[in-house]
């Protein structure tokens, strides 16, 4: 069933993406990141976790006063003392997680009848110090079916404002999480988050699927940064539930490769050439077919636009695949005019001298190639 609330994503970047190894943001770096979400409409950030101490209250005291369109909020455990400690940070909102699948309750000590007693303690106590709090279902995706819905019906009867489904080691796919979100949606009418993990590369797609399945709202990092294999892209699901979803939500996607960039130098991670969407190569062709249809419609073999996610067109590669098409719009771009049937003769060279280095050519060495006949003919007319 799909929910009638409106969809909306909340960025993790800065609390569960700083969870990665070997990440440790400062606060200029923290403070540029959350002030780019917020440029790019994301709706709410869930910014660090005050129980780690005073430098991390700092942190996120220094973010709310920044007064960024969007809710802050911060992540505990179902504690009294995280609660008290996220409290001091001065954000409106507050998650906390509880175990829930068998595994964690075995590996935390706890039961299920203290599960309902925290959840009833910390929930009685938020509802005095935030505009509003979450409950996180804890590992979901290994849960009994049965007891993950009597707990969704308790965080619903808590007066929380969502459950977190959280996918802790990336398990699902997308037919067991639309299974999954499906039967929490007949059973809650509060909102529902889902909280993908990348552990085999299903993030993306479970999280756009648990949003077309009901769920209100997921929660992302910018690159997927986070433990392990990472978390559910940001710029993949909003571009996902844009073009393959039909489900368009109030973002600004041109900010998305600036955003990404920053985070990728401020982490230490650096983006994959061919990363989808804001990577740099999502968006250079060199088959001679390709190149010929983007001529004809960008559209044919590129379902993104590079402006939109705030990119600019990149040449043609030329390399061992390249048609005459791509030849003469390089030539274009370095001032020369390559008819098509002398790009053609020239397209065995090319090839010759891509496979000789083991990769493309760079606009000086295709320079070279270029007859001296249309050269010269350049320069004569200059």
């Amino acid at each position: 069933m799909m929910s009638t609330l409106t969809p909306y994503l909340i960025d993790t970047t800065l609390r569960d993406g700083e969870q990665a190894a070997g990440v440790a943001f400062t606060i200029a770096e923290k403070m540029r990141i959350a002030g780019l979400l917020a440029e790019a409409g994301v709706a709410e950030l869930e910014v660090g976790i005050p129980a780690m101490g005073d430098t991390e209250v700092t942190h996120i005291t220094a973010i709310v006063a920044a007064a960024l369109p969007c809710r802050i909020s911060t992540w505990g455990r179902a504690s009294l003392v995280d609660l008290a400690a996220a409290s001091s940070s001065g954000a409106s909102g507050f998650h906390f997680s509880l175990p829930v699948s068998e595994t964690h309750l075995r590996v935390w000590q706890k039961d299920w009848p203290w599960v309902f007693s925290q959840l009833e303690a910390v929930a009685r106590e938020a509802k005095y110090h935030f505009d509003t709090f979450s409950v996180g279902a804890q590992d979901a995706s290994r849960a009994d079916p049965e007891k993950l819905i009597a707990f969704a019906q308790a965080v619903e009867a808590c007066g929380a404002k969502r459950l977190r489904v959280a996918d802790t080691v990336g398990k699902l796919h997308p037919l067991d999480t639309a299974r999954l979100i499906d039967s929490l949606r007949e059973a809650i009418n509060i909102d529902i988050e889902f909280h993908g993990h990348n552990d085999l590369g299903m993030a993306t797609a479970n999280t756009v699927t648990a949003m077309l399945s009901g769920a209100t709202c997921a929660s992302v990092t910018v690159n997927g940064l986070g433990e392990r294999a990472g978390n559910a892209p940001l710029e993949e699901v909003a571009a996902a539930l844009k073009h393959a979803a039909s489900l368009e939500l109030p973002l600004d996607l041109g900010k998305l490769t600036a955003l990404s960039d920053v985070v990728a130098r401020a982490s230490g991670r650096r983006l994959a050439w061919d990363k989808p969407v804001t990577g740099e190569g999502c968006y250079v062709h060199e088959s001679g077919i390709h190149c010929r249809g983007l001529q004809e419609d960008s559209s044919s073999y590129q379902l993104i636009e590079p402006k939109e996610i705030g990119r600019t067109r990149r040449p043609y590669a030329i390399g061992r695949h390249s048609g005459s098409t791509a030849l003469m719009e390089t030539a274009r771009m370095l001032g020369y005019d390559l008819p098509r049937e002398v790009a053609k003769t020239l397209l065995p060279e090319v090839r010759s001298e891509a496979e000789c280095l083991g990769r493309g050519l760079t606009g000086e060495e295709f320079f070279k190639l270029l007859p001296l006949s249309i050269t010269n003919k350049e320069r004569a007319i200059a």
